[in-house]
């Protein structure tokens, strides 16, 4: 398969984990009202959508520099420690006795979950992708 090929596969696949762990995760308790919830519901489908092209935009990136396994990894770094910058933040403007931790850490885990398998799938199918090219541009320098 093509490149653009397995771009497309990576952001189809992406997509469908996403929801599908967006569903696994809203299965977790709640605690707030109706409207809190469904205006989380919609942040998180939102963020979700917008984090599937980020992803697909910075693993791209990091398919046309030289050196491709390394920056896509650096990219899959950023991409899974990104989602941690909102808990450091919450802990600075909040401090750490102003904070709800099970509520929290419950939100947390609805928000990384998804974001996480988007970034995960992505990666192992575009890491797969390069190791087949890898196996294929040695298999014939090994006949010879």
């Amino acid at each position: 398969m093509r490149l653009a090929a397995f771009l497309i596969l990576a952001f189809v696949a992406s997509a469908i984990a996403g929801a599908l762990a967006y569903v696994a995760v809203s299965l977790l308790p709640d605690w707030d009202d109706a409207a809190g919830r469904g205006l989380g519901d919609a942040f998180r489908a939102l963020l979700i959508a917008v984090y599937l092209i980020l992803s697909i935009s910075l693993f791209g990136l990091a398919l046309w520099r030289k050196d491709r396994e390394h920056h896509l990894k650096r990219a899959l770094s950023i991409l899974l420690l990104a989602p941690l910058l909102v808990v450091v933040l919450g802990v600075v403007n909040n401090g750490v006795y102003g904070i709800h931790w099970l509520r929290e850490a419950v939100g947390a885990v609805q928000m990384f979950v998804p974001l996480w398998a988007v970034a995960l799938v992505q990666w192992l199918i575009l890491h797969s992708y390069l190791s087949r090219q890898t196996t294929a541009a040695e298999a014939p320098s090994t006949n010879h």
